[in-house]
């Protein structure tokens, strides 16, 4: 082989070892961003459950406090202003 056929070939080697270091690099990014993606949904679901199960719990003391403030509206009676 000649000089020439030579550096070509080094310098192909260069790149080709350069190209699977990046390529390396974006199969962990696209790893990384699986797992993270699957975490995120994870938590959206149990949050979403975690409502789920709450939400009646709270809507009961929250309507047992809005019937007590009507009773106790409705128990109240207005005074009509003096002058009218």
């Amino acid at each position: 082989m000649d000089e020439e056929t030579k550096k070509l070939l080094k310098e192909e080697f260069e790149l080709n070892k350069e190209n699977n270091q990046l390529l390396n690099k974006l199969v962990s990014y696209q790893r990384w961003a699986r797992w993270l993606n699957v975490t995120k949904w994870v938590i959206v679901i149990a949050t979403t459950l975690g409502a789920l199960y709450y939400l009646p719990l709270m809507l009961t003391g929250l309507t047992s406090y809005y019937t007590e403030a009507l009773d106790a509206i409705s128990n109240t009676s207005v005074q009509i202003l003096p002058g009218q």
